[in-house]
């Protein structure tokens, strides 16, 4: 499931809000660990996604430092 999770965002990665909602939806088919995986997988890959548009993606920061 990681792996397909991986293949969508980088399919939505043209959207900001799409990438979003794809990354938090994953939060309902992942484990903490998976999802910790793939939160630092799309930092990596897609960093100037994510940081262009850093209210979008606040509230999962804030999930992982649960």
């Amino acid at each position: 499931m990681l792996e397909y999770m991986k293949m969508i965002l980088q399919k939505v990665s043209f959207d900001a809000g799409l990438f979003s909602k794809e990354l938090h939806k994953a939060e309902r088919f992942l484990s903490k660990d998976e999802y910790s995986e793939l939160y630092s997988w799309a930092l990596l890959n897609f960093h100037d996604v994510i940081e262009k548009h850093r209210d979008l993606f606040s509230n999962l920061r804030r999930f992982l430092a649960n």
